[in-house]
């Protein structure tokens, strides 16, 4: 399933080297899910003897206002002396201290943790890096180390502040050079990758080395320069494109939801002559919009226009994390965030007067498929018969604890994790989980680690689904597909459902080629390629219209 994104609380230490003094401050937008959450800015300046880093950042995510603040002093080759970040979470405040000692080779943390203050040390290596996740003064710095005095291999170490603070290597990899443009005017790119934590993203800087763009595509997470686009290469990724908006008609509507306005688009077949069975899509993890945006590419919006060319409606919205953010606040919970708002999705589209209210049928992505059969139980519990079947596309099937720690193993597999390094990552998590199922753990503490750090309240409403056995006692039909090359949903996920599905009419399927968002790619599936153009597989289209065509 798609990776949550949240709040990182995020901070890294180190020599930033060689960059040029700002004459002004560079100015950010930060995007979850192709969607603004806030802006940042920062600038180097000269200072005695080096220079002075200010950056300051806003955003609102998963329900949480964050302001930050940071005042980093370095010397000539920007290494550490001081640095401190000043932070306030929905009005509560927090200060993290990083000092350098060059003398000892060690640094000093100091925070808090829980409330209480916390004090750590740690060896200073070369290449230290001060990082904080929605502040891309940190990824400026790193390109100026790069770019002036690169560590061997390109290794580098970050200072995550969180508990006591946590240490981690970094590895910068240089790729192939781009195309951009800033503010109309034509630009060449510089292009790194970057591994840290189990994260990867990509740098992209122009060549004087001033930060554009910085992505995290399994987080649709993004810093990108006021006035900065990237030009895509034409050639990315093979993909066939899905029929045209000739074949539909969008009207965008609204629905209630526990009291809240939910943003749709009800996509019919142009020219339709009689009732016409409708798929509720419901999305994946994340605050996405109606179209499930991520990065260049739209998944829902190529369903609802390629369904439509088959005579079939649809009804997609936006997630209320997406549009309204702060009413998630009081209620961090799976139910809230997905299933409240499904269950609403499929009583207004079998009110609609051009909807065959005996052919509303459910489609889940990834977490939306995940949940599924829950939002299909409470809404035939309302009104039976009022659903006819159910289409999971990638959608997870076993538990978070087994799921998560795939995940996370697999990530660092791909990125070169030796065993010692797997073992850490697996106790580290069992010890999260442990924390998680703990009945004495208070409902609103913050688990995990970023950038799975979640409430209490979420991991516990996340635990205890279970799709396929939700599935089975349903005795619904069910379509379930899943792409061969999909890294975030295993094959077992896909058996298990299939099992499940013995309803008449079920059908299972896995598609070859085809990654989580159930589009082409070339090579193996690494999450990156999110965030290149591509459409869904005009097959699963295929496959969906087919198996709707079942039932009359």
């Amino acid at each position: 399933m798609a990776t949550r994104r949240i709040v990182w609380s995020m901070f890294l230490a180190g020599a930033c080297a060689y960059a040029m003094a700002q004459n002004a401050p560079a100015r950010f937008q930060l995007e979850i899910g192709g969607k603004q959450i806030g802006k940042a800015d920062y600038q180097f300046t000269p200072a005695k003897n080096g220079f002075r880093a200010k950056a300051h950042y806003f955003f609102t995510v998963d329900a949480k206002s964050i302001i930050g603040e940071r005042d980093a002093d370095l010397g000539p080759d920007y290494e550490l002396r001081s640095d401190t970040l000043h932070v306030s979470v929905n009005g509560e405040n927090q200060t993290v201290s990083v000092a350098a000692d060059p003398h000892a080779s060690r640094l000093t943390f100091e925070g808090t943790a829980a409330g209480k203050p916390v004090s750590s040390t740690f060896d200073l290596h070369p290449g230290t890096v001060v990082f904080n996740n929605f502040d891309p003064s940190g990824v400026q710095g790193l390109i100026y180390m790069e770019t002036a005095r690169p560590q061997p291999d390109h290794q580098y170490w970050a200072l995550l502040a969180q508990g006591k603070g946590v240490q981690v290597p970094m590895e910068l990899t240089p790729r192939e050079l781009g195309e951009g443009t800033l503010n109309g005017t034509s630009i060449h790119l510089k292009h790194w990758h970057l591994k840290i934590s189990g994260t990867e993203g990509e740098i992209r800087a122009d060549t004087d080395n001033n930060l554009m763009e910085f992505d995290v595509p399994i987080q649709a997470l993004a810093y990108r320069r006021a006035g900065f686009l990237l030009k895509e290469a034409d050639d990315a990724v093979p993909s066939q494109s899905v029929p045209g908006a000739d074949a539909v008609e969008e009207r965008s509507i609204s629905f209630t939801s526990d009291g809240l306005k939910i943003p749709a688009v009800l996509a019919l077949p142009k020219n339709l002559k009689a009732p016409v069975p409708v798929v509720v899509l419901v999305q994946g993890s994340g605050p996405h919009d109606a179209d499930e945006t991520i990065g260049p590419n739209k998944p829902f919006r190529d369903l609802a226009w390629g369904l439509a060319a088959d005579g079939i409606a649809t009804l997609r919205y936006e997630k209320r994390t997406h549009f309204a953010p702060e009413t998630f606040r009081p209620h961090p919970d799976l139910d809230h965030e997905v299933t409240f708002d499904a269950v609403a999705a499929l009583a207004f589209a079998s009110a609609q007067r051009e909807i065959d209210p005996g052919r509303v049928f459910l489609l889940g992505h990834s977490l939306g498929g995940t949940m599924a059969p829950v939002i299909a139980a409470d809404r035939v519990q309302q009104v039976p018969g009022s659903v006819r079947g159910i289409i999971f596309l990638a959608g997870g099937a076993l538990g978070i604890e087994e799921t998560l720690q795939r995940q996370l193993l697999a990530q660092a597999k791909r990125q070169g994790a030796d065993q010692g390094q797997l073992d850490a990552i697996q106790k580290q998590w069992q010890g999260i989980f442990q924390t998680i199922n703990d009945p004495t753990t208070p409902a609103d503490e913050m688990v995990g680690t970023p950038p799975l750090r979640l409430p209490e309240t979420y991991w516990r409403s996340w635990i205890r689904q279970e799709p396929s056995a939700e599935l089975a006692k349903l005795h619904l039909a069910a379509l379930v597909l899943r792409g061969t090359k999909d890294i975030q949903v295993s094959e077992g996920d896909f058996q298990a459902l299939a099992r499940a599905n013995t309803a008449p009419g079920g059908e299972n399927q896995q598609i070859e080629g085809l990654n989580h968002l159930m589009m082409p790619v070339a090579g193996d599936s690494t999450g990156q390629e999110y965030f290149q153009p591509a459409h869904v597989s005009p097959e699963v289209i295929r496959l969906i219209a087919d198996w709707i065509g079942t039932f009359h």
